[in-house]
């Protein structure tokens, strides 16, 4: 990962090969910039969206700077190979989601309308505000006659929308601010004021605004400034969202940063937010009607569970033409969440993002894998005590503590304080049967035959090369753990933990020679291989070591 988004666009914010090495995974959102264009198989683009460059930067560009065609987008993250549904993102256990937007204004002098991102789980349009399709089709308002500030998604049904808006319309209160918008199930809105408004052919649209206090005008800036005929552009933005559910007694809140200052190699902000409005995103007719009707095809428990779609809506309106850009974006659901891949051959690591964090595996060069073996990994968030309670007390790793992952939830403050995640790892054929995940048995005489794991996160622990772990069981739920631990690095990247090993769920006698008394390359690994089901891994650190 790089570091958040703070810089002019005149400067490439983050080179590729040195944020990653390797492109975006095919089921979570993960991207730093938009330069590969790959990319495009993970997003439904309605509308005039596209993938471009500006200024040397990969960027989403929502709406083009046409100067006299008003234009409307919406973008949604989704697999183009499993159009029914594969995409969605756990809503309802909370998430937090990072993106950096800029708008260029391309004429003067009147540029318009703004962005949006949005949450949506649709089953219908209103054709008569000028909206079209349906679920990730779905295109709002915004590329026609009345249409002016409809922002691209008034007239989609069933979402929540938080937009960035620099026109002021008839229903706005200004011409520069940050609103939460939704209707519930009913179809969505930009109006905020009272009354009765027209967009396309409704003269009936009136207010969606979520509450009063959903509605912030006290803002920086959003988009560019114009004057004498001639217009500047809008200065790079950061914003992060956070959806924490209710719990106990405690309300939902929806949080949002706008230019927050992060910490130190993170997307996490370090101070308030500048909204925090009461919220569940789940509907209920009775005690909550502007919650939404969220996909539950896939939950199980008893725990908050729902899935929709999400990503960007944006609008220009008639000679108002505005470049409306998104430079980069991570979406990262608080629930337990999997990503499958196949295995990628010897020294080509196959990559499993799951939004602010990742993990990678690479086999050893000369590894084939000719039957297109697939391999799952199971992100399941634990909190800190929890995890050591029951995984680790009672080990020979007990003086260590599983690190925390910013931005996966927790228990929340002015930014939740995350959790631990433990990665589990299975195989399967194409068929989804259960097959051991391929060994690599020379591991234990050869270095250079084991297999690499990488895994990488924002933390504001304290970890250090020295007192950095990374711990691997013999069975999935096993204490039985050793460490796979090679290397810890931080900034200029983000943490991240390094590890060899021969394969996963191998079990069997386990020689563990972790030594923090000797320096990292010096530390012996060795695991004999078995046939396990499956194997659980998760990054520690010593806190009483430096």
């Amino acid at each position: 990962m790089c570091s958040g988004i703070r810089y002019s666009t005149l400067v490439l914010f983050c080179v590729l090969l040195l944020c990653f090495g390797a492109s975006l995974s095919a089921q979570q959102i993960r991207f730093e910039n938009f330069s590969d264009p790959t990319q495009f198989s993970y997003l439904q683009r309605n509308g005039k969206a596209t993938l471009t460059t500006y200024q040397g930067n990969g960027v989403l560009r929502l709406t083009d700077g046409d100067p006299v065609n008003p234009e409307a987008a919406t973008v949604y993250f989704q697999h183009i190979a499993h159009f029914q549904g594969v995409g969605k993102q756990q809503v309802a256990d909370g998430f937090t989601t990072w993106f950096a937007f800029q708008i260029h204004n391309e004429t003067c002098c009147a540029p318009g309308d703004g962005i949006a991102f949005i949450i949506q789980n649709s089953s219908a349009t209103d054709p008569s505000y000028g909206a079209s399709g349906v679920g990730f089709r779905a295109l709002g308002a915004g590329g026609g006659m009345n249409q002016a500030g409809a922002l691209g998604y008034a007239g989609i049904n069933n979402n929540l929308v938080i937009e960035f808006d620099i026109q002021q319309d008839p229903w706005d209160p200004t011409s520069n601010h940050i609103a939460i918008q939704t209707c519930g199930p009913a179809t969505n809105t930009p109006v905020h004021l009272p009354g009765k408004y027209t967009i396309g052919n409704n003269s009936n649209v009136q207010s969606c605004l979520l509450s009063p206090q959903a509605i912030d005008s006290n803002i920086p800036m959003i988009g560019g400034t114009c004057s004498d005929g001639s217009c500047m552009d809008g200065s790079l933005h950061n914003v992060v969202i956070q959806y924490v559910p209710p719990s106990g007694n405690q309300p939902g809140a929806l949080q949002i940063w706008l230019d927050p200052t992060f910490l130190p190699g993170t997307h996490s902000p370090t101070g308030p937010p500048i909204m925090n409005v009461p919220y569940n995103i789940v509907y209920d007719p009775q005690n909550n009607p502007s919650g939404l009707k969220l996909d539950t095809t896939n939950c199980t428990g008893n725990g908050p569970c729902g899935y929709a779609w999400v990503g960007f809506t944006a609008s220009q309106p008639p000679n108002g033409g505005t470049q409306q850009d998104i430079f980069g974006w991570e979406f990262t659901p608080h629930a337990t969440i999997q990503v499958q891949q196949i295995i990628q051959p010897g020294g080509m690591p196959t990559v499993f993002a799951f939004g602010a964090h990742e993990t990678t595996v690479t086999y050893p060069i000369g590894f084939q894998n000719p039957n297109n073996i697939l391999m799952t990994v199971t992100a399941t968030p634990v909190e800190r005590g929890t995890f050591y309670q029951a995984r680790l007390l009672g080990t020979q790793f007990a003086n260590e503590q599983c690190i925390v992952y910013l931005g996966t939830g927790g228990s929340p403050s002015h930014f939740a304080t995350g959790n631990c995640i433990v990665y589990s790892y299975t195989c399967q054929d194409q068929s989804g049967n259960p097959v051991t995940c391929p060994q690599e048995l020379q591991c234990s005489q050869d270095e250079t035959q084991c297999i690499v794991d990488t895994t990488t996160f924002y933390t504001s622990d304290r970890v250090t090369s020295t007192n950095a772990d990374y711990l691997e069981n013999d069975a999935i739920g096993s204490n039985n753990w050793f460490s796979i631990f090679t290397s810890y690095m931080s900034d200029p990247l983000d943490g991240t933990t390094s590890g060899k090993g021969s394969g996963f769920g191998g079990g069997g006698d386990l020689m563990n020679l972790f030594n923090y008394g000797s320096p990292p390359a010096s530390r012996t690994i060795r695991k004999l291989a078995g046939q396990g089901p499956g194997a659980d891994l998760v990054t520690t650190f010593n806190p009483n070591k430096p």
